[in-house]
């Protein structure tokens, strides 16, 4: 296979590619243009066409070989040159170009963008079991979605899978840092999950974000929070939620906690559960003394049981008041519907006046050293540990750490045990500290 070259004066500039035209009494007209030492690239103008096209021209065996490369003006003169080198190259290794582009054409229509990796892998994902043996719960599967779509769908989306680099990763990971290095380290480990699984489908021989590590992306883990609350702070902000907590006829006033979410901050403190577990708290999985929460709804995938002390289940027949669905926590906004989670985050945020980008100093807690809601988890843990020496490991069950493999060995029973009278002393200890004392006739709390 060989090249043809033109014997006329070649076109050599776009004003020439602009100017050129079909002469008067023809239908059609080619010119040669000019390619650095490339030969077979000419530009034909048609009567019946507005658009030009570029064609490359080449000998295969015994025969002239056309191929068209793309139409004037939509493919501009350093377009068609550059599509004309790559297309000689392949002649010189022996390779016909027109076969090369039917390849290309049918691997693209194989290939996966980013955006069809990610719904396939996300389907996986949802489905596929993690360390625990379960399968992610749908607001891990929610999250995954967010970050996606927030962060990586715009920069990445349309992309092949196959055209991803390192380099590239690493650039549009640094822009998700700079806003935010928690979500930089959680896009990361997305796309290393992500490309992981486009490998093992031969969509990318490697994948380009493995080993990369969050100091690559500008999103080293900051210090680990140390912050807690002593049982001072707990007494002051009992009685904060207490003030700010006005209910008529159910329904809280728009400057005020709503008695949901207010209740649902005390147990909480009182719990040291999840804020997402204590939201969607139900009647269900309340059986008079102990709350189960259901597998489905812990971040360990594994049912977890809470001794609800005598304060606790006073809360909790208060809001029988305010609940007239499934949810113990029920949304004034949205009857029917449990609080949110990150409601709960905006009331204590707000509390220490802290909730909008210009501070309030009059917020009655504003005085308080700045805390958070996974804080009072960290702060029942600690006094659980300090004040009633409990084993920490004792602890961890509370909180629903995993536990270690040895722990199976243990009576569970007994633990359990211990465990509802480090929460039931707790309670009684927050009881005393804020003066609320436990309202009487207590009533069975089981589902209606």
């Amino acid at each position: 296979m060989t090249e043809i070259t033109g014997k006329r004066k070649a076109i050599t500039t776009s004003k020439g590619v602009e100017n050129f035209s079909v002469p008067a009494g023809k239908k059609k007209a080619r010119l040669t243009v000019s390619n650095s030492g490339y030969g077979g690239l000419a530009l034909e103008a048609r009567i019946e066409r507005e658009a030009k096209r570029w064609i490359y021209r080449y000998r295969d065996a015994d025969k002239t070989v056309e191929q068209q490369l793309g139409s004037y003006p939509q493919m501009g003169l350093a377009e068609a040159r550059k599509a004309h080198r790559e297309a000689a190259e392949l002649l010189r290794q022996g390779i016909d170009p027109r076969k090369h582009r039917k390849a290309e054409k049918a691997r693209n229509q194989t290939a996966w963008t980013m955006d069809d990796a990610f719904e396939r892998w996300i389907e996986f994902y949802a489905s596929a079991p993690a360390r625990s043996g379960k399968a992610p719960t749908a607001r891990t599967v929610a999250k995954q979605r967010g970050r996606w779509r927030l962060y990586l769908k715009e920069p990445l989306g349309g992309a092949y899978v196959r055209d991803m680099t390192r380099r590239y990763l690493i650039e549009v990971l640094e822009k998700v840092s700079t806003r935010t290095r928690e979500e930089g380290r959680q896009c990361l480990t997305l796309l290393r999950q992500l490309l992981d699984y486009c490998e093992d489908r031969e969509q990318i021989q490697d994948n380009p974000a493995a080993g990369l590590k969050p100091a690559k992306i500008k999103a080293r883990p900051g210090k680990p929070r140390e912050r807690h609350l002593n049982l001072a702070e707990i007494k002051v902000l009992w009685e904060s939620i207490n003030e700010k907590q006005r209910v008529v006829e159910g329904v809280a006033s728009s400057v005020v906690l709503s008695s949901s979410v207010a209740n649902a901050i005390k147990l909480l403190m009182l719990t040291g559960a999840r804020r997402a577990e204590v939201a969607s708290m139900q009647w269900s999985e309340v059986k008079k003394e102990t709350w189960t929460i259901p597998a489905e709804r812990t971040k360990s995938g594994r049912e977890h049981r809470i001794h609800l002390s005598a304060l606790a289940r006073s809360i909790l027949t208060e809001q029988r008041r305010f609940s007239s669905s499934e949810f113990v926590f029920e949304s004034n906004r949205s009857p029917g519907r449990p609080i949110h989670y990150d409601t709960v985050t905006s009331a204590v945020a707000k509390l220490q006046g802290r909730n909008r980008k210009e501070h309030d100093p009059s917020a009655p807690l504003y005085h308080l050293d700045h805390f958070t809601v996974h804080d009072l988890r960290r702060s029942v843990a600690t006094m659980w540990t300090e004040t009633f020496m409990a084993d920490p490991l004792l602890v961890d069950a509370m909180l629903a750490h995993a536990p270690p493999k040895l722990l199976g060995t243990y009576n569970k029973s007994k633990r359990y045990q211990m465990q509802a009278d480090v929460w039931e002393r707790w309670g009684q200890a927050v009881s005393e500290a804020a003066e609320a004392e436990p309202q009487g006739n207590i009533v069975f709390l089981g589902a209606r």
